[in-house]
């Protein structure tokens, strides 16, 4: 199994817990910030609980989730009641061409997987199902300031008790890792590290236009400091 289907599970929701519905619903307001009125529907792609969908519908939105986290989504409809969600892989994606007016993709849900093809696979499949003209965000990390704060070690509190984190950049594969320990459970977080070029290289590839990179959803243009990579654009054709 790999880690990503072990993880977001209860214990990721704990160590998380802290990502509530105001961050959703600063980050939602930014995407409106930018594109305004959105006509069709559009994907929160790995949606988890569907925190970020509930900000998109009370600004009047479509959203529809995706997720492959059978927890997560149970847990979305238990919180939040009823939502159109489909549990599915992102390289794989359950929707026709061009289904989508829109897309968003939050909190570094990108990166997962062992080889280079997998991920350029998944930016494949987001401009498939986005329609001519769909707008979409894209809210990763920054490697450069990853790799400047790395903190190696720390131990968090969660409702439920300590978690002990490991933190680790393996150069071979260019690959943030991270372990959890939750008492006798050891739990594994792998994000493969893009900069901004290679990014780019990857959505060009795929007719996705970026129109402005950010570093925070205030609205500061994204620097090597910055604390995130946020991209926002549109499809070409």
């Amino acid at each position: 199994m790999t880690w990503y289907q072990e993880w977001f599970g209860e214990e990721y929701l704990e160590l998380y817990s802290h990502r509530d519905e105001n961050e959703a619903r600063q980050q939602v307001s930014f995407f409106r910030d930018q594109f305004a009125k959105v006509e069709g529907r559009i994907l929160d792609l790995a949606c988890g609980t569907g925190r970020h969908m509930q900000e998109l519908f009370a600004a009047a939105y479509r959203p529809v989730g995706c997720d492959l986290s059978y927890t997560l989504l149970r847990t979305g409809v238990k919180d939040y009641g009823a939502m159109p969600v489909a549990r599915a892989d992102m390289r794989s994606l359950p929707f026709c061409n061009g289904t989508f007016a829109g897309l968003v993709n939050f909190f570094t849900s990108f990166g997962y997987f062992s080889t280079e093809d997998e991920n350029l696979g998944v930016v494949h499949e987001m401009a498939r199902v986005l329609d001519k003209g769909a707008v979409f965000l894209f809210d990763y990390l920054n490697v450069h300031r990853e790799l400047d704060k790395l903190v190696q070690r720390e131990t968090r509190q969660t409702p439920t008790g300590s978690v002990a984190i490991e933190r680790w950049f393996d150069p071979f594969d260019r690959s943030f890792n991270k372990r959890m320990t939750i008492g006798q459970k050891r739990y594994l977080e792998r994000v493969r590290g893009y900069d901004l070029d290679e990014i780019s290289v990857m959505f060009t590839s795929s007719s996705l236009s970026i129109r402005d990179a950010f570093g925070d959803f205030d609205g500061s243009p994204f620097s090597r400091s910055s604390p995130r990579l946020i991209l926002v654009g549109s499809k070409l054709s």
